[in-house]
């Protein structure tokens, strides 16, 4: 797969320009953690936002149905901001939008925090969703078009790490402030507050990405109108032409599929813990925190082996985990010893056969200007599939347990084998080649600038 080669007339202006001095690994560090921060708020947003409108049930006078709108709409206007917010990055730029998001998010969670009446609080929930979608997928490709290429996929991989640390974080303060009533949940909400306020502050000092820069001035170079500029590598559809359409819809699929499993486990622990298997809430917040914790660290070795050749042999163990794991209550019935082992095998499979090594993939497999979009609109078709099976996931709970296990086994089963018969068979990446294009090109400008003889 190669990617446009950008005129020799724009690189030599561009390095004109431009400093040539590269960027030091540290630095290359603290903006993944900067531009990561997006999968750290979306966590604890995600996260936060259940036990905090429990909390404000009795002091609001909050109906089950408007809990349910509340949350609803969180999830939703996480898809839809992926999807537009993935777009609008590749159009507007990276930065842009990502300053944009922070914005959102913090209006949102500061109306979380103060408004007490519901439709305040449905317009934080929606400002907030819409918010950490947008930024998902732009955070997520500016620290692709940062980092070198031996970083690359470690420096994705931390993204998911941040996810996990938003989640912890977010857990824990809610074991602390949960009998505080309505304070406890302004706790929780004021908790994203703050850290997006002080992510936005940090965002400010992240350069745009240089490789966007160069792809958009070598698109506007190539266009004879506003009309073709908007052809071609900017069109959404491109993303369903070959040779992207693979890669578009396969990681679709294997997201969507594997997000089923995780959406269910998540949102439904609690329910299949104390409903199904007769246990209880204290045995399965233990479990949950011990997983959590252990998701944690392996996330950590994910980053470490992600980026070799041993990628692909870690994703064949994780995913014998994912489906090992749907298959424990599948044939042994749902108990309380079922579903700890199943929360176990989950965990550890998801880790290095789940959203970590998609975004890596989506990452690789998509040109700059098409990058941020693919990952938006991934992620987008995985909310609204997830969002589906949530709304049924009870009824067919209560009729039997088997059927939505043996639905989550082949989902699994069907999601990494497809991956895997694609991803195996990739030797190169968009991204490298784009690089590599873009380098020869400037070398081609500089061996054939004019020498300045001194005299």
């Amino acid at each position: 797969m190669r990617s446009p080669t950008m005129p020799s007339a724009i690189l030599t202006e561009r390095s004109s320009n431009m400093s040539t001095k590269p960027m030091s690994t540290r630095k290359m560090w603290w903006i993944a953690l900067i531009s990561g921060m997006a999968s750290y708020i979306d966590a604890a947003a995600m996260t936060s936002s259940g036990t905090a409108l429990v909390l404000l049930k009795d002091t609001l006078a909050l109906t089950p149905e408007m809990i349910g709108v509340l949350s609803s709409a969180l999830t939703f206007s996480v898809a839809i901001g992926a999807l537009f917010g993935g777009r609008l990055g590749d159009l507007l730029g990276r930065k842009s939008v990502f300053i944009a998001t922070m914005v959102m998010i913090a209006a949102g969670s500061a109306m979380l925090v103060f408004v007490e009446v519901f439709p305040g609080l449905l317009a934080g929930m929606i400002l907030v969703g819409l918010g950490a979608g947008a930024d998902l997928p732009v955070s997520l490709a500016t620290i692709s078009e940062m980092a070198k290429a031996g970083l690359r996929s470690s420096m994705i991989g931390f993204t998911h790490f941040l996810w996990k640390i938003g989640s912890m974080v977010a857990l824990g303060i809610a074991t602390i402030v949960g009998s505080m009533g309505q304070l406890g949940a302004q706790i929780l909400f004021g908790h994203i507050l703050v850290v997006t306020l002080l992510t936005l502050v940090a965002r400010f000092a992240v350069p745009e990405s240089t490789l966007w820069l160069e792809q958009r001035e070598a698109e506007k170079a190539g266009a004879t109108s506003r009309s073709d500029a908007a052809l071609g590598w900017t069109t959404l559809k491109t993303l369903l032409k070959a040779p992207f359409a693979k890669y578009f819809i396969v990681l679709a699929i294997f997201y969507t599929l594997m997000n089923l499993g995780s959406n269910t486990v998540g949102q439904y622990g609690a329910y299949m813990y104390t409903e199904v298997a007769g246990s209880s809430v204290q045995v399965y917040s233990t479990v949950k925190l011990i997983t959590m914790f252990l998701g944690a660290i392996l996330v950590l070795l994910f980053m470490r082996v992600v980026g070799t050749r041993w990628r692909m042999t870690w994703f064949v163990g994780g995913a014998i985990c994912t489906i090992t794991a749907m298959c424990v209550p599948l044939f042994l019935g749902v108990t309380e010893g079922t579903l700890n082992v199943m929360m176990f095998l989950w965990l550890i499979g998801t880790v290095f056969a789940g959203e970590g090594i998609m975004k890596i993939w989506t990452q690789e497999s998509f040109p700059t200007l098409l990058r941020s979009s693919a990952q938006g609109a991934i992620i987008a078709i995985a909310r609204f599939g997830s969002s589906a099976l949530v709304l049924v996931t009870p009824v067919v709970l209560a009729t039997g347990p088997g059927a939505l296990f043996g639905f989550l086994t082949g989902s699994c089963l069907v999601a990494v084998v497809l991956a895997f018969v694609v991803f195996s068979r990739q030797r190169t990446t968009v991204i490298d080649q784009e690089e590599a294009d873009a380098a020869a090109a400037q070398d081609a400008a500089v061996d054939a600038a004019p020498v300045r003889v001194q005299g």
